[in-house]
């Protein structure tokens, strides 16, 4: 289930779901959570090839035995939350302290989502490399299960008339499509630099890969191949995540396939919480919790293609 319908539907609560849907489309629009109590989940994780010789079987005769060994994945819980807080003097001034202190939970709500958004993508809880407090992003995932492929044909040059161009962007789009397979089922989501999603859907418009459709809400998704084609974001300051700072000046694109429990997944307890919490000295306050935790179940279910690049001149 989608983020809003895991959380409670409360006033506060959607205040923050609001301020998250403007700066973490990737949390709120995609990524698939399910409810489950405690401080961490037991997950079965996916075989990844059939250990049984024969599905079939004779009349009266047994079925060909599978031994097979589940493999449980530990999966523990962070959590994100953060205060909102707003000077009780604003009633003494003939101001209206719960209005704006809701007007605020909105507002740092989206600050707060542009720190999830890019955590979906690089967020790391290895001690060295990140921060052990955060859950895992799709670039720390990928690279645990060494799910990271060097593209042999990474460049999405502009234009059309010259035929190398043309040549280097059919090699462009036919390797993304094959890495869209790579994932079992087929991927669902592909995310990218923005400059990279503008170009590579001009170019997929100009070689006839281009689809649009509806999603629930009746909003227009654009896709390749069935795959929803989405832009990473942005940082707060107005950086573009997955920047053109990998080796060679290159960036990444990330394909997934998302479900509840099953291939990339995020457990959860109850989405975002949100409680008044009355007066607090001078202030009056809000608490916000969300305890979440990224997980792979199915080690095919997300991978990495790395080495693109929009041209010579052209990357930023």
């Amino acid at each position: 289930m989608l983020l809003r319908l895991a959380s409670p539907s409360d006033p506060i609560t959607n205040a923050v779901l609001t301020g998250f849907e403007r700066s973490a489309p990737a949390i709120m629009q995609d990524l698939e959570f399910y409810i489950k109590t405690g401080s961490a989940d037991s997950v079965k994780r996916a075989k990844a090839t059939s250990t049984k010789s024969d599905i079939f079987r004779a009349l009266n005769e047994d079925n060909t035995p599978e031994a097979y060994t589940p493999v449980y994945d530990p999966v523990a819980k962070k959590i994100v939350s953060f205060d909102v807080k707003v000077d009780v003097q604003l009633e003494d001034r003939n101001e209206d302290p719960e209005a704006e202190l809701a007007q605020l939970t909105v507002i740092e709500a989206e600050s707060v989502g542009y720190s999830l958004q890019e955590a979906f993508f690089e967020g790391n809880d290895d001690v060295s490399e990140g921060n052990p407090l955060s859950f895992k992003g799709l670039r720390a995932l990928a690279d645990e299960y060494g799910n990271i492929i060097q593209a042999d044909y990474g460049i999405a040059p502009v234009g059309g008339a010259d035929n190398t161009i043309i040549t280097q962007q059919q090699q462009f789009i036919e390797e993304l499509t094959n890495f869209f397979k790579r994932i079992r089922g087929g991927a669902t989501h592909a995310y990218m630099h923005e400059d990279v999603k503008t170009r590579l859907l001009t170019i997929a418009k100009n070689l006839g890969y281009y689809r649009t459709a509806k999603d629930e809400l009746g909003n227009e998704i654009e896709m390749i191949r069935g795959v929803i084609i989405r832009g990473a974001g942005y940082k707060e300051n107005g950086d573009l995540l997955l920047p053109f700072t990998e080796a060679n000046d290159t960036s990444s694109i990330f394909a997934c396939r998302f479900g509840e429990r099953t291939n990339l997944t995020c457990l959860t307890s109850v989405g975002v919480k949100a409680r008044y919490a009355g007066q607090i000295g001078n202030f009056l306050i809000n608490n916000v919790n969300m305890d979440a935790a990224m997980h792979l179940q199915a080690p095919t279910a997300l991978y990495q293609l790395t080495g693109i690049t929009l041209g010579s001149n052209d990357s930023p």
